[in-house]
């Protein structure tokens, strides 16, 4: 057995012994987890080198107090859901335009097309008055719920709401006016977003 708070105190401090104990300890763990979710092998094993990639970037803010397993299972959690919710958006934007067109596009236009939308949408989330941006990217990016994001910011959750309802119609706005998708497709792609 291992003693993982002082590891991490280790850790820390740059310490690269201390990250390979921790590592070979954990690894297989956060593999096995990642699999339990229907990851294929290659995916699992990715998602854990991620996990632990984050860690060492991470390493000066970790707290040994903390429970380390706990921090390395949300981490793999946030990655996992972050694939899945990028690739459930892509999906649903190629099987709308599929079905919804008289061309049948390939992959690569598919791709170009769900590439312009996420740039486009990046660009106007730049642009949201900061009230409004911060509150977007803590929901969206760090998947925040209002409650979470009303406790980071010290705002009501009512506030935090209005900004998501705001930020969200914003954008909305922009991509059905500038024909980037239809007000139909909007829909599907924000309850993968939202």
């Amino acid at each position: 057995m291992i003693d993982v708070p002082i590891l991490v105190s280790r850790l820390k401090t740059g310490d690269q012994n201390a990250f390979s104990v921790l590592y070979e300890y954990f690894f297989p763990k956060i593999y096995k987890t990642s699999k339990k979710m229907y990851l294929p092998h290659e995916d699992a094993e990715g998602v854990a080198q991620e996990v632990f990639l984050i860690i060492w970037k991470k390493k000066e803010c970790l707290d040994p107090g903390l429970c380390f397993d706990s921090y390395l299972i949300a981490i793999m959690r946030s990655i996992i859901f972050k694939r899945t919710k990028k690739e459930a958006r892509k999906i649903a934007y190629q099987k709308y335009a599929i079905k919804n067109t008289m061309d049948v596009s390939t992959e690569t236009e598919d791709n170009l097309i769900f590439d312009e939308l996420e740039q486009i949408s990046k660009c106007h989330i730049d642009k949201l008055p900061n009230g409004q941006k911060e509150v977007f990217l803590l929901k969206n990016n760090q998947h925040l719920n209002a409650e979470e994001i009303s406790r980071k910011l010290n705002i009501s959750k009512r506030t935090v709401e209005s900004q998501i309802y705001k930020a969200t119609k914003s954008l909305k706005s922009t991509l059905i006016k500038n024909k980037v998708l239809p007000p139909e497709l909007f829909i599907i792609i924000c309850f993968f977003t939202i």
